[in-house]
């Protein structure tokens, strides 16, 4: 089933807002076995919301909108398609009796903007949003489908969890299975030279994407047949082909993150790692504790950016620091060993570089960044040179911190 993803909001054109619904409800779908046609971001207008359902409506049998229904004034997405399917605002007695609940929980006061979120389209059928007072509004028209929805992304995921993804279904008796594997280290252009034949065999229902992020590239097996075969095991065969050509740049046959996958390896070994950060400034700790149930492995971290604070958290030595400066293997292997015994962790990761766009000299560029991991036997470190703006640099280095990490917890370092 062809489907088209609306945006709506001059937030979004404007580049103030990153839309992020589309990214999730894409995912989403394609899960479910729909094809999204195109992602259209539009401003806060009614001709342009009238064109861009003419258009999609054209071709689509689905369409979903998120954006502009709030209570405020420049929330016009309720008027223009009163307008569009040419029918009126009518007082919703359901969706005022949630909205009314809502505030009687918090105890406050409802105020006459949100008494008019429960006016809805006569055309439409009212989706009860459990975290907020828009309904999602569904409409049918000449055997398709439009789902209009609030543009706040947890209210939006909920009308999707709740009303939309359960009333999809796959055609007939298709199957669509899925199965990724992530890959470090290689390049995804060398990656795509070692797999050329292994893709000029793949049969039609059966297509490889690849899907880099810095260090990584993730690829994506995806199959859809209607015919009767066992694809799950066709797709893990294929899995396994690809395993075999490429060796140890497989490093998951999840789609996991880096973060996740250095998770679940210490979780299995019932070992810890700290931190000790300079230029990423936290960030690593951010992704590591993005993972649920991080704690189990990760106690803490220390953020020492200046001199002085390296000198006093970590005990680098100050003579050093003025030698031989912050950015060097000396600074970030000391780094690295302090902070793994401040917290008596198994492991630790230590960065300290220059992120810029300032701070550069000719010795040491803008995206210098030394990297150590320690163990309680053995100290690593190398020093890279990154060609991104702050950034890039910073998401990079933690990247790359952490894949240094997994490889020598497994024992992969050189």
């Amino acid at each position: 089933m062809k489907t088209d993803i609306i945006t709506i909001g001059d937030e979004i054109l404007i580049g103030q807002v990153v839309d992020t619904n589309s990214a999730w409800m894409a995912g989403k779908l394609h899960e479910t076995g729909y094809e999204v046609r195109r992602i259209l971001s539009i401003s806060d207008k009614t001709e342009a919301i009238h064109s861009a359902l003419e258009s999609s409506l054209h071709d689509a049998d689905l369409v979903l909108m998120t954006g502009g229904l709030g209570p405020t004034r420049d929330d016009i997405t309720k008027a223009a398609l009163c307008s569009f399917f040419n029918c009126e605002l009518v007082f919703n007695e359901e969706v005022f009796n949630h909205i009314s609940g809502l505030f009687t929980a918090l105890n406050k006061p409802m105020k006459e903007a949100h008494r008019n979120q429960a006016m809805v389209p006569s055309a439409c059928t009212p989706l009860t949003n459990r975290f907020g007072t828009a309904p999602g509004m569904m409409f049918k028209t000449h055997g398709k489908t439009i789902v209009s929805m609030p543009g706040v992304p947890y209210e939006m995921k909920g009308l999707m969890e709740d009303h939309v993804l359960p009333m999809l279904t796959t055609s007939s008796d298709e199957q669509i299975v899925f199965k990724t594997l992530l890959t470090a280290n290689v390049p995804e252009s060398i990656i795509s030279e070692q797999l050329t034949d292994f893709e000029d065999n793949l049969p039609s229902y059966i297509k490889l994407a690849y899907l880099p992020n810095y260090n990584f590239v993730r690829l994506r097996l995806t199959a859809k047949y209607s015919g009767v075969t066992d694809l799950n095991k066709e797709v893990e065969n294929l899995a396994e082909k690809i395993k075999t050509i490429l060796g140890e740049v497989v490093i998951s046959e999840e789609d996991i993150t880096i973060q996740q996958l250095v998770g679940k390896i210490l979780k299995q070994r019932k070992q810890t790692m700290s931190l000790a950060e300079s230029c990423t400034g936290g960030y690593v700790a951010h992704m590591i504790t993005s993972v649920a149930g991080s704690s189990a492995y990760f106690p803490g971290s220390v953020v020492t950016y200046s001199y002085e604070n390296k000198t006093e958290v970590l005990g680098v030595d100050s003579e050093i620091l003025w030698q031989v400066g912050a950015v060097s293997e000396e600074v970030v292997e000391k780094m690295a060993k302090s902070v793994r015994q401040k917290y008596d962790t198994d492991y630790s990761l230590a960065l300290s570089g220059i992120a810029g766009p300032d701070g550069g000299t000719k010795d040491k560029p803008v995206g210098t960044v030394w990297i150590a991991v320690c163990s309680r036997d053995r100290i690593y470190s190398k020093k890279y040179q990154l060609k991104g703006n702050r950034i890039q640099n910073i998401e990079r280095s933690g990247h790359l911190g952490l894949e240094m990490l997994r490889k020598l917890i497994v024992g992969e370092l050189e």
